[in-house]
């Protein structure tokens, strides 16, 4: 009887490997260097300190409108808004004109039929494109923000 040569014992050896090679591609992965996302245990308590508690409603802003406080508004919206809303409610920002569909003009109707709650919620949280302030500005200086909305033309 013959002795099976050397490449036969070589591609008998290499079978498994090879074997195992065809269904690599089919496993779960995710992306490098991550864990996957579980999801949070039910009544945990947050830790990162970033969440807020439930978004205001029907609130009030406690922060007269006076000169001192349209002024301070009116930089905030300068610093922060006008980029996209734009510097009047005619006109976008440069940031503004390159987004599809534009951001609104926050023109002076459009703020006045919504609650200062509701307006307090979307510049602390964001929605859509629009990013949070929550870290960028102080309560104090979100209703400083909101008295400048209410007066802008």
């Amino acid at each position: 009887m013959k002795s099976p040569s050397r490449w036969m014992l070589l591609i008998v050896a290499a079978a498994p490997l090879l074997t195992a090679a065809l269904w690599m591609d089919n496993q779960p992965v995710y992306k490098p260097f991550r864990s996957p996302a579980l999801p949070k245990p039910e009544g945990s308590v947050p830790v990162t300190g970033t969440e807020g508690s439930e978004p205001l409603s029907g609130q009030k802003n406690p922060v007269p409108a006076s000169e001192s406080s349209l002024a301070q508004g009116k930089v905030l919206f300068e610093i922060n808004c006008a980029m996209c809303h734009g510097p009047t409610s005619a006109k976008r920002g440069p940031v503004g004109l390159k987004l599809n569909p534009p951001p609104p003009a926050l023109d002076h109707e459009m703020v006045q039929a919504l609650d200062d709650s509701v307006i307090f919620n979307a510049v602390t949280a964001g929605f859509g494109r629009m990013p949070a302030f929550r870290s960028k500005l102080t309560i104090e200086e979100r209703w400083h923000l909101i008295n400048y909305l209410r007066t802008r033309q």
